[in-house]
């Protein structure tokens, strides 16, 4: 049984809504089927969903649930902010040969954000979520936000089989991603995709700022992201004073715990400063993070002038200004500064990379030391390349592009089985998060990010 739940419902609706519990979807509350594409408050749109969920009662374990009606597609075209998310809700869309079917759209106009990097262009934006709630968002595609297309305010918020494309970060002393901003709560990111999201500009009062990332913020709070690709993203540009920063591509740690497993990152620029150019891929400013069998290449760093402990444009991989990163069975191969200079991994004295073996790297400006690491390896050797010598992504079955190895690349069968998820120097109290999450997706580990089998000796990178 479905019910559609109008925004001016009686005391029939609600009795309707109370018998129900259980029947329509075990795992939540009560239910509330979308049956319009409308972007207004208007009844049975998603707003008014919203509105009417946020008032009902619910638990982390049995939120109320959000989902859409038989034969519905299409895009949601907002007239209006989405309200904050106040209420354990769980929002469950569908997937057509691997797509969302339905689209929720914030109206911002890429093309006049173009190198402004967010909240120039009219529009609106789309999920806030609210301390202490548990979000979850399955297969949808949310597009087009004047803001992050999803800010965690220190909830639990789990996104999974969600696209993210042309979202764009605030400009702020502190920018905020394009896709997701998680401050002091906790995200999980499973199967993915991030294109073209960019990160909101630092430092807009003049003085020091971070760019906001193209893709994602973590911000003291705990993050893990499997399966998910990462394509042509950008970061914000930093602030004009000493110790700017501008946004990475693809992700920020900034004092926060991250766990990244089995995602491709390929083709990203890290936005630029007058201070600190940011890598295509990841900066860390503070905080633990772990990546392991993942692919990241030709991706391109920011230009900065020069100020932060001397360094003006960070590694076009990663860079990590302060805080722990530990690397495991990666492809850090073919990315490059904002002067077209090939570095792969750098950090900075306050940084520390541990190496938990099998890393290949192009240019590693720093001694990983790890069982198994390969420096000096070619883009070309490792991974599918164009003829113009970039890569070459392909998607296999999904949303998610990602890119080949080549037939005799040394990332064949050179790695080992993942054992554990958690940063090496999280507490005691994160690391419950992650064991949690690595008893979850247990699963997903076992196998590449195409769904694979990983082989007794897996490949190093996100592909078998």
């Amino acid at each position: 049984m479905r019910i559609i739940i109008p925004c001016r419902y009686t005391l029939l609706y609600l009795v309707l809504i109370f018998a129900t519990t259980f029947v329509v979807k075990a795992q939540v509350r009560v239910f509330f089927m979308v049956s319009t594409l409308a972007g207004d408050d208007s009844e049975g749109s998603l707003i008014a969903a919203i509105k009417w969920a946020n008032t009902q009662k619910a638990e982390s374990d049995k939120p109320v649930g959000i989902g859409f009606v038989d034969g519905l597609a299409g895009d949601i075209v907002l007239k209006m902010d989405i309200p904050t998310i106040e209420n354990h809700i769980s929002f469950l869309g569908r997937m057509d040969n691997g797509v969302p079917t339905i689209t929720i759209d914030g109206s911002v106009n890429p093309a006049i954000n173009e190198g402004l990097k967010g909240g120039i262009s009219p529009g609106f934006g789309l999920f806030v979520v609210k301390s202490g709630v548990t979000v979850s968002f399955e297969n949808l595609n949310l597009t087009k936000s004047n803001k992050s297309g999803i800010t965690n305010n220190g909830g639990t918020v789990t996104v999974k089989n969600c696209t993210f494309t042309y979202n764009m970060g605030i400009g702020s002393i502190q920018g905020t991603a394009g896709a997701i901003c998680s401050e002091n709560g906790n995200l999980s990111v499973i199967g993915s995709y991030f294109f073209y999201n960019t990160g909101g500009v630092g430092g807009t009062d003049g003085g020091v700022g971070y760019g906001g990332a193209g893709c994602i913020d973590v911000i003291n709070g705990n993050a893990v992201v499997i399966n998910s690709s990462f394509f042509e993203n950008e970061g914000g540009f930093g602030g004009v004073g000493v110790g700017s920063v501008g946004g990475p591509g693809v992700i920020m740690v900034r004092d926060g715990n991250v766990s990244v497993v089995n995602c491709t990152a390929a083709g990203n620029f890290g936005g630029g400063s007058i201070v600190t150019g940011a890598s295509g891929g990841f900066v860390m400013i503070g905080g633990n993070m772990s990546i392991q069998q993942s692919t990241v290449v030709d991706n391109l760093g920011g230009t900065g002038l020069g100020g932060f402990d001397g360094v003006d444009n960070c590694s076009g991989g990663i860079h990590v200004l302060s805080g722990t990163l530990t690397l495991g069975g990666n492809i850090f191969v073919g990315n490059q500064n904002g002067i077209d200079e090939d570095t792969d991994v750098e950090s900075q004295v306050s940084g520390k990379i541990i190496s938990l073996g099998n890393n290949l790297f192009g240019v590693a400006k720093v001694a990983t030391g790890g069982t198994g690491d390969v420096s000096g390896v070619a883009l070309k050797n490792v991974v599918a390349t164009t003829p113009e010598g970039k890569h070459k992504s392909e998607v296999v079955s999904g949303i998610l592009p990602t890119v080949a190895l080549t037939a005799n690349s040394p990332a064949k069968n050179k790695s080992v089985a993942i054992t554990n998820i958690s940063p090496v120097s999280s507490s005691d109290s994160n690391a419950i998060f992650f064991t949690d999450a690595s008893s979850k997706y247990a699963a997903l580990l076992k196998t590449d990010q195409n769904g694979k089998s990983r082989a007794v000796n897996p490949s190093i990178g996100a592909i078998e």
